[in-house]
């Protein structure tokens, strides 16, 4: 099955898997992106084609409480079974659980500041959102 997210966290696949002089802050993008892939994975296994993208749209398009234009990271993922995210007719009931209060790195190349550096899964601050394609 094919889902999507979005996001307002620099979740950016660098491939810096090492710590470097001068390469901090891919290093902490790359980090950011396997806490994404490691929370997409708790449930499943998961494929990809290529890492996240940076986009600007529309704030509710991509999900989030606001009508501007808003950078967002967009990820695209496919599972090896369908309805593994799906709880009670929602398809993707259990990202929403799964993602709640997870901690990322702050201060990289968000667009958006967060009291916590937290991705939060519903209400008005919400920073990542989920659908199934």
């Amino acid at each position: 099955m094919d889902y999507k997210l979005y996001t307002l966290v620099d979740v950016t696949h660098t491939k810096q898997y090492r710590a470097e002089p001068g390469k901090e802050a891919l290093r902490l993008k790359e980090q950011n992106f396997n806490t994404l892939i490691h929370t997409l994975g708790i449930r499943s296994n998961i494929w990809y084609a290529s890492g996240p993208d940076v986009l600007h749209m529309g704030g509710r398009q991509a999900g989030f409480d606001t009508d501007e234009i808003v950078k967002v990271w967009r990820f695209d993922w496919s599972t090896e079974r369908d309805y593994l995210y799906e709880d009670a007719g929602n398809p993707v009931a259990f990202l929403i659980k799964d993602f709640h209060l997870v901690p990322y790195i702050a201060g990289l190349d968000e667009a958006m500041e967060q009291t916590h550096a937290v991705f939060v899964t519903e209400g008005p601050g919400r920073n990542i959102s989920f659908f199934s394609n």
